[in-house]
């Protein structure tokens, strides 16, 4: 065999490997992801506070995934819960969050918003509805309060911003007082309508981080309406400000790669995930 032939048959046996690596083993290499954020004016009863942070189920059966997803969340002590979007298959996708919250019980509960898949596959309402009877509080453009030995936050959630069904004046109306704010949304292309008031802490989704990511490139198609640079990870005010082009100095924002895939499961270098996040004092 010739220096050529070799170097060939290398070429194609990396190729077949990277592609069996990316359809078939990253995709199923679900990790926990701490981190903590440091919010200045943070309330003190909030210092210490976690928040697991899911996404992007985009569930069909469960399967591998999910049962190493719901291993996760079986050993997880978390303050609150939430799902920024895209469930997947009703009513599967019911019957997978039910079995999730039986071993998962956050201590102020769980919330969530519909996501553009959510609306392809079922009616959202209609899935918040079957939601609840297991104690997953959908927001659509709303607010909650929630209050608990005494900690205290207001949960914000907006509807679909990829279906352009977001509308934040609405879901902010609710808010009176002060207090920490946490804004839901499915897509970072909420951060368009975000004031330097609208929220301490935003967390998304939708991304999936590109799922394919290359070196030196980053993400090539995040599937979202504005190229805001925001792909995934944590973005701090400074940041985020740089971005945008505005001053956010007082707005935090994560922005999971998810768990699941929707009709194209590939991931490479973009590994899924479960965010678990502590509030922490700058001070």
């Amino acid at each position: 065999m010739s220096a050529v032939e070799i170097v060939v048959w290398a070429g194609i046996a990396i190729c077949v490997g990277l592609i069996v690596y990316a359809n078939l083993i990253e995709p199923l290499m679900l990790r926990l992801h701490r981190l903590e954020i440091r919010i200045p004016d943070l309330p003190p009863s909030l210092d210490g506070f976690t928040i697991c942070h899911l996404s992007d189920l985009h569930s069909v059966r469960f399967g591998r995934l999910e049962t190493k997803l719901e291993r996760i969340l079986a050993k997880m002590d978390a303050d609150l819960c939430v799902i920024t979007g895209d469930i997947g298959y009703v009513p599967v996708a019911i019957e997978v969050l039910r079995r999730l919250c039986a071993s998962f019980r956050p201590k102020l509960g769980t919330f969530a918003v519909a996501g553009n898949g959510d609306y392809k596959v079922g009616v959202p309402a209609e899935i918040a509805r079957d939601c609840a009877e297991f104690g997953i509080r959908f927001l659509f453009n709303e607010s909650e309060f929630v209050s608990e030995g005494g900690r205290s936050l207001h949960v914000i959630g907006v509807d679909d911003p990829q279906r352009r069904m977001d509308d934040l004046a609405r879901a902010e109306s609710g808010v009176t007082g002060d207090g920490f704010r946490l804004l839901l949304a499915h897509s970072p292309d909420v951060l368009v309508d975000v004031t330097n008031d609208s929220a301490d802490l935003i967390l998304a989704g939708h991304t999936h981080g590109g799922q394919v990511r290359l070196p030196f490139i980053g993400a090539y198609w995040l599937h979202c309406h504005h190229n805001l640079g925001i792909s995934r990870g944590y973005y701090p005010p400074d940041v985020l400000s740089a971005k945008l082009g505005r001053d956010l100095s007082r707005v935090h924002v994560y922005v999971t790669t998810g768990i699941g895939g929707s009709w194209v499961k590939t991931r490479f270098m973009c590994p899924p995930e479960v965010a678990l996040i502590t509030l922490r004092s700058a001070e």
